[in-house]
């Protein structure tokens, strides 16, 4: 009786989950007990997720900041040799023995809050905190950054202060600047950014150079009319050659490994843009979900990391619909939407959101005691295939 009493209560927890959601199919939000958690190799909150082709081995790998730890992880086999993530001899339904994780830490340009961006020739650049206690109250202020790079191909290399072609910009950088990249599949395509003082500088060499407006950079926000040139957070790019700068971190494309993107999509507050190559603009799509921090792209959905858990909105020939979806086995995940998703990465646009691993950082905002959020819970999560469910990393 206590167990049918149980299955009653998560179906009609889930049903009043699905009827008060309009546009997206939530997954962060269903019954705890249906997912046995792994403990997280990665906690904190996560200020970074990127894809870095280290130029010493040429592996693929996936870089990640988190308060402050850098770590680092080989993702080569599972993307191109089909790996699954799970030991041997293992029942990849058994989340006490699929393997997960597999990060190891690796150098650190600073001893604070680290933000990383990564190019086409291997080069990973870092925008880190530079910190004093303040003497009245005890807590930590946040004075100025530092820029910072490392050559992956030297494996014994160390963080370097990058130099710039403007002589303005000194070793400490103002808190006005923010660090960002392309991100994509294919290495080729990567170029990483840094905004500071209203001034965007592109990362290449070791050197920081100024770059302007022009039909290589365009700078225009999704209403078309408005230049975010001083405000730029965020970059996506079809084929490497030009290159759309938002307001907002969340911008991706559907690039896979082997082709260029056909779509860019970006998110401000809870709408979402979307440009094809052969687009001369931006279209909105309104979508009813939480303020959008963060976007990845599937074959056929658009993963959406919102201020309320992780939503989703169909694609339609790579359009953006707003209509409802579920993300099948996603959906028994173990998050609540008392957390907010900062960063999101799909690792094969191409596959379904069931065939490919995914990537997600949660955290929360404000007291926990005052949600059902934990500690334990702000860290990254991801999904697998062989795991067929979201997990704690």
């Amino acid at each position: 009786m206590k167990k049918l009493s149980k299955s009653i209560i998560s179906v009609f927890i889930f049903s009043a989950i699905s009827l008060f959601t309009s546009c997206n199919g939530v997954v962060f939000d269903t019954i705890r007990e249906e997912v046995k958690l792994s403990d997280a190799q990665i906690q904190g909150t996560i200020h970074s997720l990127i894809r870095v082709t280290d130029s010493f081995d040429s592996k693929e790998y996936l870089y990640l900041s988190a308060n402050p730890v850098v770590w680092k992880k080989d993702i080569d086999n599972a993307v191109k040799n089909g790996g699954t993530y799970v030991a041997d001899e293992t029942d990849p339904t058994d989340y006490t023995t699929s393997e997960h994780g597999h990060w190891s830490t690796t150098s650190r340009p600073g001893n604070n809050y680290v933000r990383l961006a990564a190019n086409h020739n291997g080069e990973i650049y870092s925008l880190s905190s530079i910190v004093k206690e303040v003497t009245d109250d005890g807590e930590m202020e946040e004075i100025s950054r530092e820029l910072k790079y490392l050559d992956t191909s030297d494996k014994d290399a160390l963080w370097q202060t990058v130099t710039f072609d403007d002589e303005s910009i000194t070793s400490e950088i103002s808190l006005a600047s923010s660090i960002f990249c392309t991100n994509t599949p294919k290495y080729e395509n990567r170029y990483a950014f840094v905004r500071i003082d209203g001034k965007i500088y592109k990362l290449e060499g070791g050197k920081a150079t100024l770059i302007e407006e022009s039909s290589e950079y365009n700078f225009t926000s999704g209403d078309n009319s408005t230049s975010i040139y001083s405000s730029a957070r965020g970059v996506s790019t079809f084929d490497g050659s030009t290159f759309y700068f938002t307001e907002s971190a969340a911008i991706t494309s559907n690039e896979s490994y082997n082709s260029d993107a056909t779509m860019i999509y970006y998110a401000s507050s809870t709408t979402v843009y979307y440009r094809a190559a052969g687009d001369s603009g931006w279209t909105a799509v309104s979508c009813d979900s939480s303020a959008i921090r963060s976007i990845a792209v599937t074959k056929d959905k658009l993963l959406l990391g919102t201020t309320s858990g992780l939503d989703n909105t169909a694609l339609n020939g790579g359009k953006p619909t707003g209509s409802a979806t579920t993300i099948s086995a996603n959906a028994t995940s173990t998050l609540s939407s008392s957390y907010t998703v900062p960063i999101l990465l799909t690792i094969d646009p191409t596959k379904l959101d069931t065939a490919t691993d995914i990537y997600a950082a949660s955290n929360f905002e404000g007291n926990p005691s005052s949600t059902s959020a934990t500690r334990k819970n702000a860290s990254l999560w991801s999904y697998y295939p062989a795991r067929s469910k979201w997990n704690r990393e």
